[in-house]
């Protein structure tokens, strides 16, 4: 009874120690894993330099982490948004709250900046124009700081501008198809800007826009475009459609399909920069290059002067000025000329 076999003694011993040493290794590798994982970055804080690691992924998430203050007027360089790498500095400017008094009027400011001259600037004034500030222009900043300006004026300057008139067009079906005819002409308006002038040494330091205000409306000009046909008259279109195809050039059997600049997303520019109007296709510029020029039956000559994600091989679209137009022709498969 008093001797015990010694065997399960050493086994238990051993797991123990087995036990003992995989804890230590996950210890050991959680505490290198979190060493590697931090990154080393130098944060100046209004020309105090100092530096941190950091696991944060953002500088502002850095920021935050390292208690460093960031009011909307202060300046973060880079920004929050940007992510830690190690080895990066972060440059925070605090904004400084100060009061000018320029010509009996307090003007509160925020300034990124050290000294009275920096105020100066951030109220639009030029420093160097010897005005006469108290304190003194390389006197420090500090929060609540009251700056005031002695020779400097404030005045009210206007400025008169021109507004443009805009041209409109009416049909007139007195007038013979493809002339043109003013029915009221154009008139530009005129308008009023106000600024508020700060003057220093007898010149202007700067000027901010107070107010804009119309004086009178613009007039649009009026064009009438002539819709009368001529007895007898085929429209130059319907002509162009019903033409023969010519002699010369390549064909090419295509399924051509309507659309126009009215249809849901599609815009009035073409992929080249054209405008979208009838005599306008487009297609894969693989099988026919954009600024060829083709004839197609039953729609007459057209430029290839546009592209489209769904247009791939022999397929071209046509373009019309009316969606009701593109429905008519749907699609249908044509022999196309590539003229020469």
């Amino acid at each position: 009874m008093g001797d015990s076999p010694a065997g399960p003694a050493r086994f238990l011993r051993t797991h123990h120690i087995v036990a003992a040493l995989v804890a230590a290794l996950v210890i050991v590798a959680s505490i290198t894993g979190f060493a590697w994982a931090q990154k080393g970055v130098t944060v100046v804080v209004d020309g105090d330099s100092r530096y941190v690691r950091t696991g944060a992924d953002t500088v502002g998430a850095l920021l935050e982490q390292a208690e460093i203050p960031v009011g909307p007027a202060d300046v973060v360089t880079p920004s929050p948004a940007t992510p830690v790498t190690d080895g990066m500095t972060v440059v925070v400017r605090h904004a400084i709250p100060v009061t000018v008094t320029i010509a009996g009027e307090e003007i509160s400011l925020e300034v990124i900046g050290s000294t009275v001259a920096d105020a100066l600037v951030a109220a639009g004034l030029d420093p160097g124009r010897g005005i006469t500030v108290t304190p003194p222009l390389d006197a420090p900043l500090y929060p609540g700081m009251v700056i005031e300006t002695t020779d400097v004026l404030v005045r009210a300057a206007e400025e008169r501008f021109e507004i443009p008139y805009d041209v409109v067009t009416e049909n007139d079906p007195t007038l013979p198809q493809g002339t043109r005819s003013i029915k009221r002409h154009g008139e530009a308006g005129s308008g009023v800007r106000v600024y508020r002038v700060l003057v220093s040494g007898g010149e202007e330091s700067a000027r901010t826009l107070v107010e804009e205000r119309v004086v009178a409306e613009p007039v649009s000009e009026v064009v009438l475009v002539g819709t009368k046909r001529a007895s007898g008259q085929v429209p130059a279109r319907a002509r162009a459609a019903a033409a023969e195809p010519p002699a010369q050039g390549r064909t090419l059997t295509v399924t051509a399909t309507g659309y126009s600049s009215a249809d849901p997303g599609v815009g009035s520019r073409t992929a080249t920069g054209a405008r979208a109007t009838y005599g306008v296709i487009a297609v894969d510029p693989s099988v026919i290059p954009l600024g060829t020029r083709v004839y197609i039956p039953g729609y007459g000559n057209a430029v290839a002067a546009d592209t489209g994600g769904a247009i791939s091989g022999a397929k071209i679209d046509l373009c019309f000025d009316t969606r009701a137009e593109a429905l008519a022709w749907g699609r249908r498969t044509v022999t196309i000329t590539i003229l020469p």
